[in-house]
């Protein structure tokens, strides 16, 4: 008989704490709030899209247990083999072309925040200790905030790629992200 996963209890709760602390999360919540109309409409909306998302994705994971039970098919691609299973081609690219742009939008959005968080905590305040930027004369620094946040996501770039050549080929996305907790 089907039964939850070792281990399904923690990964969740995990998941739920880790929605607070994702890059993203601080990018839409810190840099991207505006006011507290937009907070308002963001306490049920956020939520609501979460819930809807995740009931949208339960068809599709006890579709995959079903039609790929005993197959070696892992459950992060089941989006894309369902509809290959069926011989419905153009139906596997258009998914395939989705997970593509929910990716590289999460990407972004991760990467620009992450730079967010590095100029405006780690870089800018050294640079302003160390006096590099004092000695200047200069007291608009639009353009070497601007020029350090584009260093950070070129070479927060580079690390995840770094890190992708790194890790083992073959491991499940949701064992990477477990991986950040340990």
């Amino acid at each position: 008989p089907w039964r939850l996963p070792d281990g399904f209890w923690v990964q969740l709760v995990l998941a739920m704490v880790a929605i607070l602390c994702l890059p993203r999360q601080f990018h839409v919540a810190i840099v991207e709030y505006r006011n507290r109309r937009d907070l308002k409409v963001a306490r049920w909306l956020f939520p609501s899209y979460l819930a809807v998302f995740a009931i949208l994705a339960m068809p599709i994971a006890l579709a995959g247990l079903v039609q790929f039970s005993g197959q070696d098919v892992h459950p992060d691609s089941y989006v894309l083999a369902l509809p290959l299973a069926f011989d419905r081609d153009a139906l596997a690219v258009l998914a395939f072309l989705g997970g593509f742009s929910a990716a590289t939008g999460m990407v972004i959005v991760a990467t620009v925040a992450l730079a967010t968080m590095v100029s405006n905590d780690i870089v800018m305040p050294l640079l302003l200790r160390s006096g590099f930027i004092g000695k200047q004369g200069n007291r608009d620094l639009s353009q070497t905030l601007l020029h350090v946040r584009r260093i950070s996501i070129f070479a927060l770039t580079i690390i995840a790629y770094l890190y992708y050549q790194a890790i083992e080929s073959g491991v499940p996305l949701a064992q990477i992200g477990l991986l950040s907790f340990s």
